[in-house]
This record gives C-alpha cells, structure tokens and sequence, in this order.
C-alpha cells in the first residue's frame, strides 16, 4: 500500500510540475501507471526531453511544416516500453553527440501536408514519432525508431544527409538512386526486407542515399541476424555494413566491437 501511495504522489508531482514525460489533461479510461517509469529512466539516462502530452505544433522548419496532434494516453502505455528498451540500447554518449534534446509522442503526424510515421527536425534536435501509426508490426516500430535516429547521427557527423559520394561509390556502378523517402510514402511494401535488391536491405534503400544508410543502421540494431545471413552473398551489403561501423565509432567511440555484440545479444517480443 504505501509503494502504492508512493507512486501516485510521484506521478501527481510530474503532472503538476510539467514533467517531460507527464500527460496531462487528457480523458481516459487508462490510468497512469508504472507504463511511464521506463521514460524517466530514458530522460533522466540520455538528459533529453519526452514530450508526451500538449506538444507544440505546427512547427515550422526551413523546408515546410511539421504538423500532429497530442498522442493518446493508451498509445503512450502500450509504447512507452518499446521505445525505452530499443532507445536504451545506444550508449548515453552517442545521444550526447547527436546533440538531441527531445523526443515527441504524437498521432496524425505530417510534414508539409504528407502524412508521415517520424520526423527528424535537425533546426530543433527533436525527433517527432507517431505512436499510433504501424502498430501492428512491433519490428517495424523498432526499426522506425533507429532509422530517424540515424538520420540524426548523419546530419550530426557531417552536416549533410542527402549527399554521401563514399558510401554511393559502394553501389554498382549504373545505379543511381531514386528521389528520396518522401516519394516512397505511400508504398505499403516498401521497408519489406527482400534478397531481390543486390546491396540494398529493401526498395526504401534505393530511394536515396540518406534511406539506404538509416536502413543499414536500423536492421543492424534490430535485425541483424538477417544481414549476417545476406553478407556472404552480398559483397557490397557487406561493404556497406563495414563502413557503416567504422563511421560510427569515429563519430562516437563507444559505438564500437562490444556495443554491436550487446546489441547481437538483445532478446525481443515482437508480439
């Protein structure tokens, strides 16, 4: 009884006090529970804030407008715990280095009128996730979460994400490219793994260059039994795997030999 009593005087306090993981205001049949301990655990570890409840939008960025809704409190519960345990994976500094500062939960997330399921804002170091979009796939919301990540990591390395002359001469010499992940949005199957793609993970990867990286890095973390298993056949996938590694520890050490046998050794449910 007195744990009890404990943890409603905890979340009362973050409610009243404007806590980065609170959701105030909201009418719902779902009471706060200990759903919303892994994100405090999250905020407090990386020192970065989880926008729950009352984000502001719209939000405009030098190329349109991000757009959303506050995201409902039972979307929030059932999310909280995958997000905390894909996000705990990285090491505190690599976070640090990425220079982002907070993450928002939303629903009906938009980007110059375009429906999308995440959106990283470089101008604002937020990284925007639509927590009610794909969840009928628990990998796939795994994957989403690494892959806009990444476009942060890449945007922080160099100061450019759609353009990688380094990792593109790795292609076949006649690819080229397509127009980018934004005119890919409405291909149900495009982030469907496939063997038919010689050095790319899926079609969403040859979209351009900025997607094929953020797909590497995504299935690396959550998949990565499936490219072990296509890198003996697939020489430029395998090239693509080593320099995305090797760029990772230059921009952060820490991302090294163990962090990938820590994430090798990670136990999901993707029920």
């Amino acid at each position: 009884m007195a744990s009890l009593l404990i943890l409603a005087l905890f979340i009362l306090a973050a409610l009243l006090t404007g806590s980065p993981f609170s959701h105030a205001g909201e009418t719902t049949t779902h009471p706060a529970s200990a759903d919303l301990h892994p994100l405090e655990r999250i905020a407090t570890d990386f020192k970065i804030s989880i926008i729950t409840a009352n984000p502001t939008f719209p939000v405009k960025i030098t190329h349109g407008t991000i757009d959303g809704r506050s995201a409902e409190l039972h979307d929030i519960h059932n999310y909280a715990g995958l997000f905390a345990s894909e996000f705990g994976i990285y090491p505190p500094e690599l976070v640090s280095r990425s220079k982002l500062k907070q993450v928002v939960f939303c629903r009906e997330l938009s980007f110059a009128g375009q429906r999308r399921n995440a959106i990283p804002d470089f101008q604002n170091n937020t990284l925007y996730l639509d927590i009610a979009r794909g969840t009928d796939s628990k990998t796939y919301l795994r994957k989403v979460i690494h892959h806009e990540f990444f476009h942060i990591i890449d945007y922080r390395d160099d100061g450019s994400v759609y353009r990688d002359d380094q990792w593109a001469a790795l292609n076949p010499p006649d690819f080229k490219y397509g127009t980018g992940g934004r005119n890919a949005q409405h291909m149900r199957d495009t982030s469907v793994l496939t063997n038919t793609l010689p050095g790319f993970l899926d079609h969403y990867a040859t979209t351009g260059v900025e997607e094929d990286k953020a797909e590497v890095f995504a299935n690396l973390i959550v998949d990565g039994e499936y490219i072990k298993e296509r890198i003996p056949q697939d020489t430029i996938l395998g090239n693509k795997v080593r320099r995305m590694k090797a760029q990772l520890e230059i921009f952060c050490p820490e991302v090294n030999a163990s962090f990938w046998e820590r994430v090798g050794s990670v136990k999901r449910n993707n029920q």
